[in-house]
């Protein structure tokens, strides 16, 4: 699984730069002031179902928990506890019906490394109620938003209740500016013309990277990296290589380099 993460830590800006950086954070603050949540991650996955290969999935994740929590996250492996991420992995098409409210802090059957995960968030103050609400854009691009609050657990039960579909609409707003344009099926229409060495070049092109850098990263030579771009280019029936990063970005077939920090 690879994980491509775009961090604004506690609403600040984050890893990456533009015009983009800035909507989104502003997005993102204007939601936290709406919903008066603590933080926020979206999580941007394509739409496969347990028991499928989900080794090589990609999942975009933006998310403005603080880089101590992300580091840690990440040190202790907790994308294979976390539920939010295990809920996009093993998803079952009657739990992710778009508009669907989870509540993670009262849901029953978590594995208790599960559990043992929403304790660690809790006492490192990331919140005590944990809901996420599952999203899907008009092509079928699904999607997943957490927002954690700290409500008295006496409250919880009516402030779900009363949060319910203003969680489903802010979530859909913000999948739909993050991804309303990826259309799955297109995407992997047009990525089967490419071989892989094609859409690593492409994706590593996308990123700013020379022909020379892209060739170290892959070990692969120079000039083998400019037939790859340029077998592309023909696929794609564009005109020169800006156009044809332009292209396969647009339909999906490379991840976007604004959230394109690995961890």
């Amino acid at each position: 699984m690879h994980f491509d993460l775009a961090h604004f830590p506690d609403f600040q800006e984050g890893f990456f730069s533009g015009n983009v950086k800035h909507d989104t954070l502003e997005m993102l603050v204007d939601i936290r002031k709406q919903l008066s949540c603590r933080y926020i991650t979206h999580v941007g996955h394509s739409d496969q179902f347990a028991g499928e290969q989900v080794q090589a999935q990609d999942i975009s994740v933006l998310t403005t928990f603080p880089m101590k929590w992300v580091v840690r996250y990440s040190a202790k492996n907790y994308y294979k506890v976390d539920p939010l991420i295990q809920g996009v992995v093993l998803f079952q098409r009657q739990t992710s019906v778009p508009g669907t409210l989870r509540n993670l802090s009262a849901e029953a059957g978590l594995a208790p490394e599960a559990t043992q995960f929403l304790r660690d968030c809790k006492l490192r103050g990331l919140g005590n109620l944990f809901l996420t609400v599952s999203v899907a854009n008009a092509y079928g691009f699904r999607g997943v938003t957490l927002f954690t609050f700290d409500v008295e657990p006496s409250d919880q039960i009516a402030f779900v209740d009363r949060m319910r579909k203003r969680l489903a609409a802010v979530s859909t707003r913000l999948h739909n500016v993050l991804h309303g344009n990826r259309n799955p099926a297109l995407a992997a229409t047009v990525a089967s013309l490419l071989t892989k060495r094609e859409i690593d070049c492409l994706y590593w092109a996308a990123n700013g990277k020379t022909d020379g850098e892209i060739g170290e990263i892959l070990n692969i030579a120079r000039w083998t990296v400019v037939t790859y771009l340029q077998n592309a280019k023909n696929k794609l029936g564009c005109s020169n290589r800006t156009s044809t990063v332009a292209t396969a970005l647009a339909l999906g077939v490379i991840e976007m380099p604004v959230i394109a920090s690995r961890f």
